[in-house]
């Protein structure tokens, strides 16, 4: 239960907190399909460390929101300069000299060429080592509305699967009802 279950997690109270929304234990501990408490106390765990990191804040027992990776937006910042700086990079090269995550800074540059400001290079040789060379360059590092998009997307169809579930559960309540009153 390493640094991977608290990046699941950690990924799945980003889910449930969006928009600075709280979630309480069991709300997690449901997302995350727990059901022993062996498995729950490995969640506390981790939502303790999270706590200690200030990525997580206690609203009061059991509830908590999230707040972010610390240092998260400071990684961009760097992500950006060096770009700005080096002018065409790979995301080796972004990985080497911010600290970044290879998944993370290839999400970066992937934006970069998305906002028009960067082109992708590839290498005939090797397509897994593209370069990213930057062609406008609006001094000022650009939001990642993208990202925010495709959560609000995802958002609504969570939304729409749990209100059809309800409905179909009401449904069913409604039918027991109906057999134990003709029953009794």
């Amino acid at each position: 239960m390493g640094w991977g279950y608290a990046d699941t997690v950690r990924r799945e109270l980003k889910r449930l907190c969006a928009d600075g929304r709280e979630v309480e234990n069991r709300e997690l501990s449901a997302a995350l399909d727990l059901i022993s408490d062996a498995e729950k106390r490995a969640m506390y765990r981790v939502l303790a460390d999270l706590r200690r990191q200030n990525e997580i804040r206690r609203v009061r027992p059991g509830v908590y929101v999230y707040l972010g990776k610390p240092g998260d937006d400071e990684l961009r910042q760097k992500l950006w300069r060096v770009f700005r700086r080096l002018r065409t990079v790979t995301v080796d090269d972004l990985v080497e000299l911010t600290g970044a995550s290879e998944g993370y800074a290839k999400e970066f540059a992937q934006m970069m060429v998305r906002r028009e400001i960067a082109r992708r290079i590839d290498d005939p040789k090797r397509r897994d080592k593209s370069k990213y060379q930057m062609v406008n360059d609006p001094v000022k590092m650009p939001e990642d509305e993208e990202k925010a998009r495709r959560l609000r997307k995802i958002r609504k169809q969570k939304r729409r699967e749990v209100l059809a579930a309800l409905q179909a559960a009401e449904l069913a309540i409604k039918k027991v009802r109906e057999c134990l009153v003709s029953e009794g």
